[in-house]
């Protein structure tokens, strides 16, 4: 029975020049666990932080964490994770768990590599290719032409749904810019928006009322993730789907919202959320609600989630980490398989990330 013998963490700063999407961040900090076992197989898992706090994960990661799962056998890696879990809980889940997601990643890519099998053959296929949406090349600070602009070229690429973002303009402005895109692209392209938190619930109200009458496939993020109640009300008074979950940890936090019907789209984030173990429960959770799930960025690593369950219909092309990728996801007439590859299959440009590293 093989046991994880050593875990060793990489933290690498990388730039993002002038910002992507809707957060603003210019640069984002990547953590990168290598575990190894006793026989000298190894796998890789990774979280991120974009607006600070990364030191308090690379502290635990380096220290609690790491002292938890040395000696771990890898047939009882289920035991080990919930000893962790209950052993940080008191930490709060926004430290914790992205630590713990980490880990995990890192624990599941070892085992299907071990076993010689891509991750969402090791898990188990639901599907063979999955749908993406384009959401990489629309910002707040675009003119209207350069949405119209970056929607084109992912049709161009055979994509048939995009995502546009909302809410650091006013929004009669916002309107005027989906609408615009809207009118250029026709009735035939799926239309998300993402809001960043950015609305108070009277503006989610009249913007998403007038956005239904375009044709938006969701509402995103509307109003601050705390906000269970404002987005049941705002779920109960709009036909538009609402989607939440980027900044969500953990199956209870995204149960409360299932509870509330406050979401029907939830978007957990692999690496932030408790790692593929949580993930897991989540979809599951979600099925129960008739919800369905489009994970959130770094669609390299979220198309094996995606194609193991079955409620998860998108995942979202966003280029976070690009640059420190030496292959990206294929993207083909807007749907992608998952690598053949052993494990989750990402393939590290290690010296770049050492480049980039916070010494």
């Amino acid at each position: 029975m093989a046991t994880i013998a050593d875990i060793w963490t990489t933290w690498s700063r990388i730039p993002l020049g002038a910002g992507r999407g809707g957060s603003g961040a210019t640069t984002v900090d990547l953590l990168l666990v290598t575990v190894a076992d006793d026989e000298g197989a190894t796998g890789t898992g990774f979280t991120y932080a974009l607006t600070g706090g990364a030191d308090g994960v690379h502290a635990l990661l380096t220290g609690t964490v790491r002292a938890h799962t040395l000696g771990c056998d890898l047939d009882t890696w289920p035991r080990c994770w919930q000893r962790i879990w209950d052993d940080t809980h008191r930490l709060g889940r926004g430290f914790a768990l992205p630590a713990l997601s980490a880990l995990d990643i890192a624990v599941w890519d070892l085992r299907a590599r071990r076993a010689g099998l891509p991750l969402f053959r090791f898990l188990g296929v639901h599907h063979d290719e999955v749908d993406v949406y384009g959401s990489g090349r629309a910002t707040h600070g675009m003119s209207i032409e350069q949405l119209v602009e970056g929607t084109r070229s992912y049709l161009a690429e055979g994509y048939t749904a995009v995502k546009l973002r909302v809410g650091a303009r006013r929004a009669e402005d916002d309107l005027a810019r989906v609408a615009a895109v809207r009118e250029a692209v026709g009735d035939g392209v799926r239309i998300m928006v993402d809001c960043n938190e950015r609305l108070d619930l009277p503006t989610a109200r009249w913007l998403g009322g007038r956005l239904a009458g375009l044709g938006v496939f969701w509402l995103e993020e509307p109003l601050r993730s705390d906000d269970v109640a404002g987005h049941a009300s705002l779920s109960a008074a709009m036909p538009i789907p609402i989607a939440v979950g980027e900044h969500l940890h953990g199956r209870f936090e995204f149960a409360a919202y299932l509870h509330q019907r406050a979401a029907s789209v939830l978007q957990p984030d692999v690496p932030l959320t408790g790692g593929i173990t949580e993930w897991l429960r989540i979809s599951a959770v979600a099925e129960v609600f008739g919800a369905t799930l489009s994970p959130h960025f770094l669609p390299e690593l979220h198309i094996h989630l995606a194609a193991a369950v079955p409620n998860c219909p998108y995942v979202e092309h966003f280029p976070l980490i690009d640059d420190v990728l030496r292959e990206t996801l294929r993207v083909k007439d807007g749907r992608a398989a998952p690598p053949e590859r052993p494990g989750h299959g990402m393939l590290w440009n290690l010296d770049q990330l050492e480049d980039l590293r916070v010494r």
